[in-house]
């Protein structure tokens, strides 16, 4: 998946490539990072049919006023483009999409078959899912996700009863498998969802905040791998340094392993320099954006910043 985009947020010019796998995007706040992550979700609700114009013109480059979008993805290709007007903008489409129109914010996009994406956008305790049937936008916890009721609904409800229950058992097996071996929790259903540790069950309010979170991180991930049949599964993870290092480690390594494409977006100059010394292990990549472009060299003074704060020194 290849994306380029042109005067969209504070980017002037981008081009991104997210494979299977693991790719972080290193970079301070307001440099793009969340950009792509807005125009993967925009390319989403397109796929369904319910993206408003307004959510396209939200990303345009406010002083450049016009602005370009290509998605190129398993041979095929959409590109739009869109100018600023004093009222609504100026649609031209190519690829995948022919023609152009004016449009104003309330408008409808077309909907678009292929390429198809569905994301799954991970921020704190919750994931929302895009593109995936009709749950679009809805925030899901980790006990909200893993709800045997909720995830037949994701998993397709035509599926017959006894098949569901042995997907379920699968599916929550396999989070498992990855749970216990990095933190030594296991998660079990019941009247609600509980983590146990050797003989004792705890509520989620009961377990630590990075248990939850990387609980939720294998389960959304594995999800997606799971219920995206015909599209390309995308995760998209923000704060990835909040975990604890011990954790960090332990999912570069398991998410690098997955068929999903899978951004982690962090600030962190720690992540960035795990992610690069995993590189020559294959489906790993990373992108740092600066000054409105995004780049693969590391430069050591991008870290200046970051040591200042650590040791309380103004950089300004």
């Amino acid at each position: 998946m290849l994306l380029t985009l042109v005067n969209i947020g504070p980017l002037k010019e981008a081009r991104v490539e997210l494979g299977r796998g693991l790719t972080a995007f290193y970079g301070p706040n307001a440099s793009g990072k969340t950009t792509v992550a807005r125009v993967l979700r925009l390319l989403a609700l397109m796929n369904m049919g319910v993206a408003n114009a307004g959510e396209l013109m939200e990303l345009i480059n406010r002083v450049k006023r016009e602005g370009r979008i290509v998605y190129e993805d398993g041979g095929s290709t959409l590109e739009i483009s869109c100018a600023l007007g004093e009222r609504g903008a100026w649609l031209k489409f190519g690829g995948v999409l022919g023609g152009e129109r004016r449009v104003y914010a309330n408008d409808r996009l077309e909907s678009i078959d292929r390429p198809r994406i569905a994301m799954f956008w991970i921020l704190h305790n919750s994931v929302t899912l895009y593109g995936i049937k009709a749950q679009e936008g809805r925030p899901y916890e980790l006990a909200d996700l893993l709800a045997p009721s909720v995830l037949r609904g994701l998993v397709g409800e035509g599926k017959a009863l006894g098949d569901f229950l042995d997907f379920y058992e699968e599916f929550l097996a396999k989070v498992n498998e990855y749970l216990e071996a990095f933190s030594g929790h296991v998660l079990e259903y019941r009247d609600g969802l509980y983590f146990r540790r050797s003989i004792h069950l705890f509520h989620p309010n009961q377990t630590a905040k990075g248990v939850r979170r990387m609980a939720l991180i294998i389960a959304a991930t594995l999800l997606a791998e799971a219920v995206t049949e015909g599209a390309t599964p995308v995760v998209y993870l923000e704060e990835f340094e909040s975990l604890h290092v011990d954790y960090l480690e332990l999912l570069i390594e398991f998410l690098r392993r997955r068929s999903a494409a899978v951004v982690a977006e962090t600030h962190s100059g720690f992540v960035l320099r795990r992610v690069y010394e995993t590189k020559s292990k294959g489906d790993v990549r990373y992108y740092i954006f600066k000054d409105g472009a995004v780049y693969t060299e590391i430069d050591p003074k991008l870290f200046i910043r970051e040591i200042a704060a650590m040791v309380g020194v103004d950089m300004l």
